[in-house]
């Protein structure tokens, strides 16, 4: 037995070894290149994108993942919304008039060309959150049908403090804008606009705002046929501010009323009217995906996701308009290429199988993702583990490995002891408000009953410590996410953290791969299931 354990402990060594940066930075830059314009769904970015990613597999050696293809078809239909220029709102102080881009964006999620919004009453519904388990329903027993809610981005225990109420400054998928606008959807409301507050959303307003020039996608199946809630919208806090006063309604105080349990949807005594005008087009995308097959258990299956979408081009900032997203997400599809290259150069296989899936339209709601695990080439009650990766810093090594949703399952502990031997240590995310734990592709894979982890080094660079590493990723969220700034620059840039999580999460995959052994939730996890 120590002869065997031994053996692998040095065929895994010698397979870490592949790992290189050069390689990881090579598929970086051409990832992020404008030459692939950003690579967006529908384009010819996305097209060049695929063969790329195609060919590295071919050339690692991976195996086709969907009946002999490494594509799947994912049918999309991406709208293009064009708002009317102004927002009329009869208010009880007057008529008010707010103007697109500048105090809001308005899109339409059905394939109506032309939505004609007038007089529709407009209802303050606070979080917009109907949560019986933590006795919370802002709608109480108003009736929503054929209104439009306006309602506060985040949760009530990000605006308090309350760790009582929700997770207090952690964001619950509650407080996501998509789980809004689903509810919105559920209450039979027409609209739903959305407060945006920076800090509460996690992004600033150019980030929402691009929805006016830029098609959004959506999965292309019956629910987009009946939607109710079709004339969604963001609104900035400023023009939040006037529409309140307009209503006779102090912003704040309406803010504080709808923290406070109890809460109940008010009506704003407001009207507001607007024209939306569709343009779409119907089509597929496609996930990718390459396997290497099990050797004695080739029916259990271990996932790693990065999706390889980004914006494509969109709204001229300082001249350039192509959003290449080289930390969001080419540098992530970087890592998992070299851990399935480790993988591969492995004199045995690994005794499960490993499946590598790149999904699309991820920055549209998870979308690939989320076919994938509806339409899955493996059994989810087989499906061992979900390794995910997202967003990564340039900066160099890291102290720590951050975990995005610390303490949902044993996969945590797996990791910390990994992480040790890189001499690293496991921190929860700095920044939890931000809600993204549920705004990357492990959130189908943990709604699914399948333990995974999104984790990276993020908050304690070696030479910048704690406190400026995080100043310099609040820069990162400010002036480089979803903007054409996220460039790949190798004279500026340092990618050995990269490579320091690129080897981590092979070795931690290699374990779970030549195991029997499922990891189990955490009972206080609330995507808990048996295994």
């Amino acid at each position: 037995m120590v002869i065997f354990s031994c053996s692998y402990i040095d065929e895994s060594s010698m397979a870490e070894r592949s790992i290189t940066y050069w390689d990881i930075e090579n598929d970086i830059i051409i990832l992020s290149a404008d030459s692939l314009q950003g690579r967006a769904p529908f384009t010819i970015g996305e097209e060049k994108t695929l063969r790329y990613l195609i060919g590295r597999m071919q050339e690692i050696g991976l195996q086709p993942a969907f009946n002999g293809d490494f594509l799947q078809a994912v049918p999309l239909v991406g709208i293009t919304s064009k708002p009317s220029n102004e927002i009329v709102v009869k208010a009880p102080k007057g008529n008010l008039k707010m103007r697109s881009g500048e105090d809001f964006t308005f899109w339409n999620p059905s394939l109506i060309k032309s939505l004609k919004i007038s007089n529709c009453e407009l209802i303050f519904a606070g979080y917009g959150i109907n949560a019986p388990e933590w006795n919370w329903n802002d709608f109480g027993e108003m009736d929503i049908n054929g209104k439009t809610i306006v309602v506060l981005v985040n949760d009530p225990g990000f605006h308090t403090g309350n760790d009582s109420l929700f997770k207090g400054r952690s964001m619950t998928y509650y407080g996501r804008w998509r789980y809004k606008l689903e509810e919105a959807e559920r209450q039979g409301a027409r609209g739903c606009i959305i407060v945006h507050e920076d800090e509460a959303s996690g992004y600033p307003w150019a980030v929402v705002n691009r929805n006016v020039c830029q098609p959004d996608f959506f999965l292309d199946n019956e629910d987009i046929a009946h939607r109710k809630c079709i004339a969604n919208g963001w609104l900035t806090q400023k023009a939040a501010v006037q529409l309140f006063a307009s209503c006779k309604m102090d912003y704040e105080e309406m803010k504080r009323l709808a923290s406070e349990p109890g809460f109940k949807a008010i009506p704003m005594g407001a009207e507001y009217s607007i024209t939306i005008e569709n343009s779409w087009k119907q089509s597929v995308s496609y996930n990718i995906g390459g396997i290497i097959k099990g050797s004695q258990r080739s029916d259990e299956v271990i996932v790693y996701t990065a999706h390889w979408d980004h914006l494509g081009i969109g709204i001229p900032i300082d001249g350039d308009s192509i959003y290449n997203g080289a930390s969001d997400n080419a540098a992530a599809v970087a890592w998992m290429l070299s851990i399935a290259q480790a993988f591969k150069s492995l004199k045995n296989p690994p005794e499960r199988t490993i499946l590598f899936l790149s999904p699309t339209a991820e920055e549209s709601g998870l979308l690939g993702s989320q076919y994938y695990v509806n339409n899955p080439v493996f059994d989810h009650r087989k499906t061992v583990a979900c390794f995910n990766s997202d967003v990564i810093m340039f900066l160099g090594a890291f102290k720590d490995v951050t975990v995005t949703g610390l303490g949902h399952s044993e996969l945590d502990n797996m990791l910390e002891k990994e992480a040790a031997k890189q001499g690293r240590y496991l921190c929860n995310d700095p920044n939890p408000e931000n809600g993204m734990f549920y705004r990357s592709d492990q959130l189908p894979f943990l709604k699914a009953g399948i333990p995974s982890l999104f984790a990276k080094g993020y908050s304690d660079q070696v030479d910048l410590g704690k406190e400026k590493t995080l100043r310099v990723v609040e820069e990162y969220w400010k002036n480089t996410y979803h903007k054409p700034s996220d460039e790949y620059k190798s004279e500026e840039h340092n990618l050995q953290g990269l490579v320091d999580d690129t080897k981590l999460f092979f070795r931690l995959g290699y374990n779970l791969a030549n195991s029997s052994y499922f990891p189990k939730w955490n009972l206080e996890s609330e995507f808990y299931t048996e295994r």
